[in-house]
Formats: structure tokens, C-alpha cells, sequence
């Protein structure tokens, strides 16, 4: 019984606020498989996946940095290589099917191989620099996505609040602006005020957390605001 009882105790530790509010997320989200609009379903079940893998990795990081593990193999496979490229399919998927969110993929799956023999070793290093490179390709995805919006007319005569693709690709943008730079100096934080830290990587994962929940409620916007303006 005590080993049962510590059991479900370590799983709970490894249940953070940041890790149950992506689960808040993930849970929003599985309604719409049952209610949602044809339109959406791809673009649902990639967001979902997102959601799914970002929660698994937080959950599973966790429970290895409670036992003294090294977690650097899971959140960077699990993150930076499986969650950032279903980012990129979505962006596929919303950009009309463009070729360009599939080549930049690419490019950065060909930067990860690089970046894991020369630089930063998968299994052992945070990839920061892959994390870089990926935030600023999402960031400018996010830019053409509203470059379309607003010169192509791409939603003419529809609601931007009504889009789901809108509410996803603003949280986007707006998380991974903010944190590009908190990231991609995570090797010189050793050398920073311990407190400085904390509340900075306490500001990112607000971010983060309220972006995973939008990404959850992203798609009811159709049935909460009008479509038409």
C-alpha cells in the first residue's frame, strides 16, 4: 500500500500548474471531435497532437527531474523535434498548402542534425539554438499568415475573431516573440541571479500555459462570435 501511495504521490509531484493548465488545453479541445465544422478537423487533430505531445513531455520531464535523471533526450526530442514540426504542418495546412512551411521544415530538421553532432548533443543538451532557429521561422510564419489576412483578403467579409486560425497564430506569435530571447541565451543564465531567473522562467511558462489553452479553445470561436461582419 505505502509503495502504491508513494506511487500516485511522485506522479502527482510531477503535475505542475504550468503541466495541468496544457491538459486544461488538451481537454477544451476534445469536444470539438465530436461538434466541430469539416473545415477544421485537420487543423483540430494537428493542434491536438500539439497538445498531447506538449503535455506527455512536461509531465515525463518532470518525473526524470525528480529522480535525478536527465531530461535533455525527452524535451528535446519530444519538444523541439516532434511538437515545433507539427507547428509546421499546421502552418501547412492554414497557408493554403503552401510548399514553403514544408521546406523550412526541412532546413530545420537539417539544422537539428547539425546542431546535435557539432554543437549541442541531443541527449545531453538543452538545443537552444535549435529552439532559436525555430522561433524565428514560427515568427515569421506568423507575419506571412497576417500578411495574407490583411493584403489578400484571405477571410474577406468574415469576423477575424470567428477564425480560429487567428486566435492560434496570434498566441503563437506573441509566445515565441517574448520567449526567443529568453531561450536562445539559456547558456549564459548559470552566470545569472538565481531569483532573476526563476521569475523569468516563471513569466515564460504563463505564456506558454495561456497560449496552450487558447490553442484548446481556438476553434469554438466559430460558435461564440459571428462569422460575418
Amino acid at each position: 500500500m505505502s509503495a502504491r501511495l508513494y506511487s500516485i504521490n511522485f506522479k502527482m509531484d510531477a503535475l505542475n500548474w504550468y503541466n495541468v493548465l496544457i491538459i486544461i488545453g488538451m481537454l477544451f479541445s476534445i469536444p470539438y471531435f465530436f461538434i466541430g465544422k469539416k473545415e477544421y478537423q485537420k487543423k483540430h487533430l494537428v493542434i491536438f497532437f500539439v497538445l498531447i505531445c506538449t503535455s506527455f513531455v512536461e509531465f515525463r520531464a518532470k518525473q526524470l527531474q525528480l529522480l535525478k535523471f536527465n531530461n535533455t533526450l525527452v524535451i528535446n526530442s519530444g519538444y523541439i523535434i516532434i511538437s515545433i514540426s507539427l507547428l509546421f504542418i499546421f502552418f501547412y495546412l492554414i497557408l493554403n498548402k503552401s510548399k514553403t512551411p514544408l521546406f523550412l521544415w526541412i532546413i530545420y530538421i537539417t539544422w537539428i542534425i547539425i546542431n546535435s553532432i557539432f554543437f549541442q548533443p541531443i541527449g545531453t543538451t538543452f538545443q537552444n539554438y535549435s529552439w532559436g532557429l525555430a522561433s524565428l521561422i514560427i515568427i515569421g510564419m506568423c507575419f506571412y499568415f497576417f500578411y495574407s489576412i490583411f493584403s489578400k483578403n484571405q477571410f474577406e467579409n468574415r469576423s477575424l475573431l470567428s477564425i480560429p486560425e487567428f486566435w492560434i497564430v496570434s498566441f503563437l506569435m506573441f509566445f515565441y516573440a517574448c520567449s526567443f530571447l529568453y531561450f536562445i541565451s539559456f547558456s549564459f543564465y548559470e552566470r545569472m541571479d538565481i531569483t532573476l531567473y526563476r521569475q523569468l522562467n516563471f513569466l515564460i511558462k504563463i505564456l506558454g500555459s495561456i497560449m496552450y489553452v487558447i490553442m484548446g479553445l481556438a476553434f469554438y470561436a466559430p460558435l461564440v462570435f459571428k462569422e460575418n461582419d
